[in-house]
């Protein structure tokens, strides 16, 4: 029988192998092999039934499936992670299976990770160091005035407001959190229980270097940098070596939305479209869930999801943010994603934040920089707890100020409304100026 944990290490096998083979392609960058890499559990399927049919009015056995998984572990559920019995392919089932009537869709259960699982972007212990408004990263000459966090925390600091974790777990017990975490559900869906803590951090550096344990850490201690109020959801998807699945990623978003979330922070992705998350992610919106995601660190302009809506541009009140990284100059980071798809940027280099086991640590990635808008999306709810997610977007963007376009129109348009300015969205300021206007729409 295949574990929750087993089909997590089976997909890392399948990356692994994938990225081996494409070591041989000498024209291709890293990031390139990265990006164009599609990989997904072996042996699995997702469905979704038809309204009306249950799961035993499939002749699953008839197509060598069976059950791994129902959504959330219901019994009435219509949604299902399927497993060959017969070691045939992934793709050969959904293939089969696609024509039947009694199945609404079917999709392969896609390889979601943290952008920084690349081991180019790991953890730096920070010593003495603990964050401040005034101090988050690692070039102390960042101002405060990048985002204005001070200033906003004289205004509101997230009271009355749950934000959802999605990542690797956390040290549900670190000295700057524990009171954030204090009586808030949580999950682990790698493990299957309740106890979404990180596993121990590797014994060498060598080993350290190849995990991003750590992780869900760093980012919930964003969120509270921010938000030092709200109530963090933590909830594990990805494992030690920064990997999770699409089906594991859509429990958590269902999970989190019906258990109170306002804000889900999902810094992890994938270039691989999915429909459940997609459909998840669009009941959380509709139910008033604000979604911010990381926008990836490929340095391209190919969408990543669930951050990009699937559109060719950023809706402006979709509910739906995609974050990249901007440096302390406030020039896009050479790591991070950009296009059209890109709502706002925030920073994302050597940021300084919780790390285990009770300690702090510099991390860069785009997964740092979405935590700052996951924190602000959960102070403007604290303030106007009636805006939907549309409404919380909009208000952030229009605090917003431009970056990079003037002195580069290469990414002109494609760095969204532009950084945050946090104190801006709370006293709801709007000036034209404050709107990044594409240099190649005037």
């Amino acid at each position: 029988m295949i574990t929750r944990a087993s089909a997590q290490t089976f997909a890392i096998i399948v990356a692994l192998v994938v990225a081996l083979c494409l070591l041989v392609v000498p024209a291709a960058t890293d990031d390139a092999r990265a990006l164009e890499t599609e990989s997904f559990v072996p042996g699995q399927i997702i469905i979704k039934l038809a309204p009306g049919v249950s799961i035993g009015d499939v002749n699953l056995s008839g197509y060598g499936l069976k059950v791994q998984e129902p959504f959330l572990d219901k019994t009435n559920t219509d949604i299902y992670l399927l497993k060959a019995t017969d070691g045939s392919s992934a793709q050969s089932k959904l293939d089969a299976i696609l024509g039947n009537p009694l199945i609404a869709y079917a999709e392969l259960n896609y390889l979601s990770d943290a952008p920084e699982a690349d081991a180019r972007h790991h953890a730096f212990p920070a010593g003495d160091a603990t964050p401040t408004t005034r101090n988050y990263s690692r070039d102390a000459s960042y101002p405060d005035s990048a985002l204005n966090l001070t200033a906003a925390r004289q205004i509101n600091q997230g009271e009355g407001t749950t934000v959802a974790v999605i990542d690797t777990g956390a040290q549900l017990d670190h000295p700057a959190l524990k009171a954030s975490f204090a009586g808030v559900p949580r999950y682990d869906f790698v493990d299957g229980d309740t106890n979404p803590s990180e596993p121990p951090l590797a014994k060498t550096d060598q080993q350290r270097a190849q995990e991003v344990v750590g992780h869900g850490t760093h980012v919930a201690g964003i969120v509270h940098l921010v938000a030092p109020q709200a109530h963090i959801m933590p909830l594990r998807v990805l494992d030690r070596e920064g990997y999770g699945t699409v089906f594991h990623v859509a429990e958590a978003v269902a999970f989190a939305n019906a258990k109170g979330a306002d804000v889900l922070n999902l810094s992890l992705g994938s270039p691989s479209w999915s429909r459940l998350l997609r459909e998840k992610i669009n009941k959380a919106i509709d139910d008033g869930v604000v979604v911010v995601a990381a926008a990836g660190n490929y340095n391209s302009e190919r969408p990543q999801y669930p951050a990009s809506n699937f559109l060719p541009a950023a809706l402006d009140r979709d509910g739906l943010l995609a974050v990249t990284s901007v440096s302390a100059a406030e020039k896009k980071s050479d790591f991070a994603n950009y296009g059209k798809w890109v709502d706002l940027v925030a920073p994302g280099e050597e940021i300084l934040s919780t790390y285990p086991v009770s300690k702090y640590a510099y991390w860069s990635g785009t997964s740092m920089a979405t935590p700052f808008v996951s924190g602000e999306a959960a102070l403007i709810h604290s303030v106007e707890g009636s805006l939907d997610p549309g409404g919380v977007e909009w208000r952030i963007r229009l605090g917003a100020r431009c970056v990079d376009q003037e002195n580069d129109l290469f990414y002109s348009g494609k760095l969204g409304a532009g950084e945050p300015d946090v104190e801006a969205s709370l006293k709801q300021v709007y000036s034209k100026d404050q709107h990044c206007i594409s240099l190649t729409n005037l």
